[in-house]
């Protein structure tokens, strides 16, 4: 007869297949739209290009990471525009601790199978030229607003995570958040500034 602790180390080392890496694995696959159609971009992560997309609306298979996605993109009579993308804590790293101790995490963390980007990303390239200054700022503004309205629906969408994924992962994923909405309104402030018109 399976002595308890036996018993159990064995029932551990048959639920730790249960961890991230397996269920959602080390790659996923991202989509990236652009408006207008027909744009050609870039991932890339930490300067190495991951893949291009040639013509949105396309998509691509990348490795799971920690580390932040910069998606860049160009198109004839449009200014060139990037985003920065992060990487959210999956809720199913709380659960991994429980099934598979530090051993599930270690392989998780190690393997980025614990993060996990958008399904989606999209892009709206400004045209490099305005009829009018007034034709400029109601493009701009409309886009800032956009881009708060992407970001309050993200931390929405993140709020019933955060007690599955613990506090510390849901500040990470709040603050990634919150840095990603300001790189993106910096970057359309540029867009606008680099502008012409007439």
């Amino acid at each position: 007869m399976l002595r308890l602790p036996r018993l159990m180390a064995l029932l551990s080392i048959a639920l730790l297949p249960a961890c991230a890496t397996v269920t959602s694995g080390t790659s996923q696959t991202v989509a990236v739209e652009s408006v207008p159609a027909g744009a050609a971009c870039t991932v890339s992560r930490q300067g190495a290009v991951l893949g291009t997309v040639a013509a949105t609306p396309g998509s691509l298979e990348v490795s799971k990471s920690r580390q932040d996605l910069t998606v860049a993109c160009t198109h004839p009579d449009h200014q060139p525009a990037s985003r920065t993308v992060v990487a959210e804590a999956q809720a199913m790293v709380a659960g991994n601790i429980l099934i598979g101790g530090g051993i599930g995490l270690a392989i998780d963390a190690a393997t980025g199978a614990m993060n996990r980007y958008p399904d989606k990303v999209s892009l709206t390239l400004a045209p490099s030229r305005f009829a009018t200054e007034a034709e400029r700022d109601i493009f701009f503004a409309a886009r800032v607003a956009e881009a708060r309205t992407r970001h309050a629906e993200r931390v929405q969408a993140l709020a019933p995570q955060c007690a599955t994924i613990g506090p510390d992962a849901c500040a990470t994923n709040t603050r990634a958040l919150e840095a990603e909405r300001d790189a993106a309104l910096a970057e359309l402030e540029r867009q606008r500034s680099a502008a012409t018109i007439g």
